[in-house]
This record gives structure tokens, C-alpha cells and sequence, in this order.
């Protein structure tokens, strides 16, 4: 029994569809593996990053606490200090993006994956990479890690700079 040309039509349509919905399923699933493993990267940068701000800051207000005062430029010179470890430790975090990136295997040189990271932790995007498919999100990811990381870093040295000023005004120094 022959079929007619719009039974072959229907046919093909049913066939198509099914594959599309195939390649629906696949890239759902890709997805989700992306999705789980940047969140996990990111929640592992953030627990850090949390740790670290804080430690940093409350070090820098702990001898601020009942010590003699010994001018405003020493103390200036600790905000600065301070204030570049919290540059130290953004360094760290982005430390982590590279070392998951080149563990597993999206890019095979680490200096590539710093700069690929570092462009888009920053948030700036200008350095590409072809990751493999089904990991095209990871970028936009690490953008988001990297965002937080500054506001928290940024919120970190408001505080410190904070303390410093009622500091000074308390020795009369401003």
C-alpha cells in the first residue's frame, strides 16, 4: 500500500519532532550538569570569599580596640595594607575558578584559564575560549561569582575605611 506525499509529510514532521524533542532533552541535561558544577564553584568562592572578608576586616579593627596611638600615618599605612589583602584574597578567589577549570579539563593551560577567568570575573568578557559543548554558561557563571566578589570586597573596605575615620576622629587626628 502506497502512502500518500501528505502522509510522508506527517511522517517526517513526527520524526523531526521527536528529534527535536531528543535534542531538547540532551540540552536540558547539559544544563543542568553546567548549572550544577558552576553554582558548586560558586558556593565554594563565596563560602571563602565570606570567610576571608570577614577575617580580614575584623583583623583590621582588632588592635584599634584599647591600643596607644601611633599617628595617622602608620594607621593610613595599615588601611592600605589591609586593604590589599583583601586584593589578595579576590586573587584567591579567581584562584578557584582556574583550578576547576583546568581539573577538569575545559582548557588545557592554566595560564589560558586565568586569563579566560580573569576576563570574566572582572566581568569585562573580551577573552574567549571554545569550551566544550553544553558548557557555554560557565562564563556568564564566573561573571556573577565575580561580581559578588567585588561588592563583598568593596563592602569589606567601606568598613574598614569606616573605622579608620572614627579611629582618627577619636585621637583628634582628622
Amino acid at each position: 500500500m502506497q502512502l500518500a506525499a501528505h502522509d510522508h509529510l506527517a511522517l517526517e514532521r513526527r520524526g523531526s519532532m521527536e528529534e527535536g524533542m531528543n535534542h531538547n532533552a540532551i540540552q536540558f541535561g547539559l544544563l543542568l550538569k553546567e548549572s550544577f558544577f558552576g553554582l558548586g564553584v560558586m558556593a565554594i568562592v563565596a563560602v571563602f570569599n565570606i570567610y576571608a572578608f570577614n577575617e580580614i576586616a575584623m583583623a583590621y579593627r582588632r588592635p584599634m580596640k584599647g591600643r596607644t596611638f601611633k599617628g595617622r600615618y602608620y594607621e593610613m599605612f595599615r588601611f592600605v595594607a589591609y586593604t590589599m589583602l583583601l586584593g589578595l584574597a579576590l586573587l584567591m578567589s579567581l584562584a578557584f575558578w582556574v583550578l576547576a577549570l583546568t581539573f577538569f579539563d575545559f582548557v588545557d593551560d592554566w595560564v589560558i584559564a586565568l586569563l579566560f577567568s580573569a576576563s570574566f570575573f572582572t566581568t569585562v568578557g573580551n577573552y574567549t575560549v571554545d569550551l566544550p559543548v553544553g558548557w557555554r554558561l560557565i562564563p556568564s557563571i564566573i561573571a556573577f561569582s565575580g561580581l559578588f566578589s567585588f561588592a563583598w570586597a568593596t563592602g569589606s573596605s567601606i568598613s574598614m575605611a569606616r573605622s579608620l575615620s572614627d579611629y582618627l576622629e577619636k585621637f583628634k587626628q582628622i
